[in-house]
């Protein structure tokens, strides 16, 4: 079914698109992973289930979908920061494939990051790992002992029936993690070691957030429309496969 979606670009003026998709849901998901905010999406027979949506805080009701993982191509990008052990252990930092965008409600995610999503993992171990989950996103950042942070890595924890879809994206990153630090581990990496790598893989990614932003802030102001929506797709489309947040057409 064709559908015709509406947005806002920062100096206010509206438009108007249409793109093919199955459901009002798969139009949303896709508008997101563009880093478009709609406003309006409806169907072309004019269903009346369509309508406004106002702001970002509306609930996303959709399956979990699959996002471009963090693969070799993480290792290139961000100058081989992200490669070797260091120079006492010579132990590889393998990027961990799990780690992504959380999809859904906006108000739930911001919270989880603000609070160190203490309401679902209580040990800190896990909450350490929690801060480090999502790609280019600097949370408070906490301590943990080696001992607190063993003490995760021996415990799986499990999806229950009432998890939100935000709280199962979080478990699933944070076991990926875990097994990302038992690998390093295992190759005689220490705790402190794999702490110091989490920390450089995050200020990294912050920095090519950053440093795209300033790009496109700059490319707005001397290009044309059309030659800035290519490369601000261009440009967002390197940010979604390093799995970083993406830069909406209205943001600062």
């Amino acid at each position: 079914m064709k559908y015709t979606y509406a947005y806002k670009t920062s100096d206010g003026v509206r438009h108007e698109d249409s793109m093919n998709a199955s459901s009002r849901d798969e139009v949303f998901i896709e508008l997101r992973k563009r880093g478009i905010k709609a406003i309006k999406v409806v169907a072309a027979d004019g269903s009346k289930a369509n309508g406004e949506v106002r702001g970002v805080r509306k609930r996303v009701v959709a399956v979990l979908i699959a996002i471009v993982a963090l693969g070799v191509g993480v290792c290139a990008y961000l100058g081989g920061v992200l490669t070797g052990g260091s120079p006492e252990s010579g132990i590889a930092f393998q990027t961990d494939q799990s780690r992504r965008q959380i999809i859904g409600d906006a108000a739930i995610i911001e919270k989880g990051i603000r609070n160190g999503w203490s309401d679902v993992f209580e040990l800190e171990g896990e909450r350490f790992l929690a801060s480090f989950a999502i790609p280019g996103v600097k949370a408070g950042q906490r301590n943990t002992s080696e001992k607190e942070f063993i003490a995760a890595l021996e415990f799986r924890r499990e999806f229950s029936s009432d998890d939100s879809l935000e709280v199962r994206q979080i478990k699933a990153m944070v076991e990926g993690m875990k097994q990302e630090a038992r690998r390093y581990l295992a190759a005689g990496g220490t705790v402190v070691e794999y702490g110091k790598r989490l920390t450089e893989r995050q200020d990294a990614e912050i920095t090519i957030y950053n440093r795209v932003k300033a790009d496109i802030e700059n490319a707005r102001k001397t290009m044309s429309e059309a030659a800035f929506m290519t490369y601000w797709e261009k440009r967002n489309d390197e940010l979604r496969n390093l799995g970083i947040k993406t830069i909406g057409l209205s943001d600062d």
